[in-house]
């Protein structure tokens, strides 16, 4: 019983594709991190700590907000 079958070798138009996709999302992360650097360059740590707890509570509140529909 095979669950798992062996991977085809890509032909070199398949490889070109694959390599100028990955060119072009590296690209596109690397200019949202940059913007993202400008943006957030003149944080004081306490915005970043204020960030950060605003971030945990959001995310850990519509958690807990799951966790409790999947019970009622």
């Amino acid at each position: 019983m095979k669950l798992f079958k062996k991977g085809s070798q890509l032909t070199a138009g398949q490889e070109g594709i694959s390599r100028k996709l990955a060119g072009d999302l590296l690209m596109r992360q690397r200019r949202l991190a940059d913007r993202l650097n400008r943006h957030t360059a003149g944080f004081s740590l306490r915005a970043w700590l204020w960030l950060l707890v605003v971030f945990c509570a959001g995310f850990g509140g519509y958690c807990l907000w799951l966790v409790i529909g999947a019970f009622y």
